[in-house]
């Protein structure tokens, strides 16, 4: 089974040297490295002509993120589809541990969307902690889709599904702008009874820096995470969207104070922070075990 190894690039100059040898360095042999140059002005283009004769280097425009995912897919050569984020990096038996999970499901691992547990790493490659994704294998479809549409999880740059839902279920949404992953988990999941597979292992190594977040776009993320489940639960009849706002809210209530409070108390310090706050703040979450990042 061969495995297409997508890295959407925008002016990542610094790791995506690191991100791209890390793909190229699996255990698993049977793969292709995709990078779209999602129009970096940096010196990422030069960076990526040292990799020319080993993968594919797709420049384009700058359309975001989706749209770079996008263009990778329709370029795919492989059966499976492998996302990796550019400041990221695999660990080197990611993908042939992924696929010896996809063969022991079996033919229907074609309707998964698989994940796994993460490193979080600073911009100096130093290991912060290892995030643990919920494991909710055992729950059935709706069980699990209320959890999702309480909340995001399964990280992106772990994921890895079969070039086939993308056939059914569409493209990444190029429109969004960003938590473009959470709309397609749920529109899978939701509309087309996809399941969130979780990988039990550390897979990947996430990198938290200073150029991911603002105040301004977390507060942007919260109204952006409301419109997409908004948005989904109206292509649902309305039977099944009335089922699953009861199960929402009676998941919501039933969870435990600690986390109510951790929520809240997160909200609250985002609210009153100066709009330039950047990863300070996410890192120290990061390090005292926080389950919710942007």
């Amino acid at each position: 089974m061969k495995v297409s190894i997508v890295i959407p690039v925008y002016n990542t100059e610094r790791y995506i040297e690191k991100c791209i040898k890390s793909a190229l360095n699996q255990t698993y042999d049977d793969i292709e490295v995709i990078v779209v140059d999602d129009g970096s002005t940096d010196s990422t283009a030069s960076i990526l002509q040292k990799f020319e004769n080993t993968i594919k280097i797709i420049s384009k425009k700058n359309g975001g993120t989706a749209s770079a995912l996008n263009q990778g897919i329709k370029n795919m050569s492989g059966q499976w589809f492998k996302w990796l984020s550019a400041d990221d990096m695999l660990k080197n038996t990611a993908v042939e541990k992924l696929i010896l999970e996809i063969n022991n499901i079996g033919k229907d691992a074609e309707n998964f969307i698989f994940y796994s547990n993460y490193d979080l790493i600073d911009e100096n490659d130093h290991v912060i902690d290892t995030f643990k994704e919920p494991n909710h294998n055992s729950l059935d479809s709706f069980q699990r889709n209320v959890i999702l549409l309480d909340h995001f999880y399964g990280n992106g740059t772990t994921s890895i599904m079969h070039k086939s839902i993308f056939e059914k279920c569409g493209l990444f949404d190029e429109y969004l702008g960003y938590k473009d992953d959470y709309e397609f988990w749920l529109r899978c999941c939701m509309i087309f009874n996809f399941k969130l597979h979780l990988v039990p292992e550390s897979l990947a190594q996430y990198r938290i820096h200073k150029e991911q977040l603002t105040k301004k776009r977390y507060d942007d993320a919260l109204e952006k995470i409301e419109q997409i489940k908004a948005k989904t639960l109206c292509k649902l009849s309305p039977e099944m969207k009335s089922k699953y706002m009861t199960a929402l809210k009676k998941y919501q209530k039933q969870k435990s104070l600690k986390t109510k409070i951790k929520k809240f108390s997160r909200t609250m310090l985002f609210k009153t922070l100066p709009k330039k706050t950047s990863n300070k703040i996410l890192e120290t979450y990061l390090n005292k075990k926080s389950n919710y990042k942007q």
